[in-house]
């Protein structure tokens, strides 16, 4: 007998030596939930976030943040990822997430938590690395944290997180009933999908203009003021951040978002000034 025949697994099989968050392929997302080993001091992190997350579906609490943190190579992104992947409940190959985890938790508790968790309600999880998210300016900003939440929050709605004021746009239109009126009356302006195109709209202002007026009760001039005017007027506070996500969740009933940032330890650094935003922000969810 040979070695490798003493494994359940193909040894010679591509194994990632780095988990990265944001790798979401099929063959990735299998493995990961498949070869996830959970051992006695992970099946306690798992219980303690799970058995404090359940207490929250029930009765409001302020304590909406948790730190996850370790040495190097610890295992902290895989961590995030494979409670990302609980929390959605994500399926792969017809196989729910908590079906791949029934045999790997012994804890019936832990077990009737997650279960609680996915079903308690609708939640939009959003995994992403911080760094690959932000550009040069947010680390320079005092709000920087809040603006790279508002990103992958714009993102995961399908608006246009790179350009925050045009994803404000594209906000007020949906809640309208007017977002997939205006990007009918785009396409038959310009013969373009307005999402594929909308990030090159300095060069397509009288477009843009006719669309809102054909598709909304604003008057061409109104139209054209508002494009003139969007970026300079566009601000973002972290309470104006906290109000549209209420907005968002209570529109949808018994509904959550989380958000699951990887190496934003690493990416705030020294810099007080985002350490200070994030804390912030964690207060004013917590408190809305």
């Amino acid at each position: 007998m040979k070695i490798e025949e003493l494994f359940q697994k193909n040894i010679y099989r591509n194994i990632n030596g780095v988990i990265k968050v944001e790798q979401d392929d099929y063959d990735n997302v299998y493995q990961e939930l498949d070869e996830y080993v959970v051992t006695k001091e992970m099946d306690k992190h798992f219980h303690d976030f799970f058995s404090s997350y359940v207490k929250s579906l029930d009765y409001k609490t302020d304590k909406i943040g948790v730190w996850v943190s370790g040495f190097f190579g610890s295992g902290k992104s895989h961590f995030i990822k494979i409670l990302s992947y609980l929390l959605a409940n994500k399926t792969v190959d017809g196989k729910t997430s908590l079906q791949f985890f029934q045999d790997k938790f012994q804890d019936e508790m832990l077990l009737s938590d997650i279960k609680r968790a996915i079903t308690k309600g609708t939640t939009d999880v959003i995994l992403f690395f911080i760094d690959s998210k932000s550009d040069a300016l947010n680390k320079s900003d005092k709000e920087g944290i809040v603006r790279v939440f508002m990103k992958v929050f714009n993102d995961m709605q399908g608006y246009c997180g790179e350009i925050p004021w045009l994803s404000d746009l594209e906000r007020q239109l949906d809640k309208r009933g007017q977002y997939s009126l205006f990007k009918d009356k785009y396409k038959a302006i310009t013969g373009q999908d307005w999402v594929e195109n909308r990030e090159s709209f300095y060069f397509d202002s009288d477009n843009i203009v006719k669309a809102l007026t054909e598709s909304t009760d604003m008057s061409e001039e109104a139209a054209r003021k508002w494009y003139d005017t969007g970026e300079k007027n566009y601000t973002l506070s972290i309470e104006k951040f906290a109000r549209i996500l209420m907005d968002y969740c209570n529109s949808r009933g018994d509904h959550r978002v989380i958000f699951l940032v990887d190496e934003i330890g690493q990416y705030i650094g020294d810099n007080t000034d985002l350490m200070l935003n994030l804390q912030t922000l964690t207060e004013d969810l917590g408190r809305m």
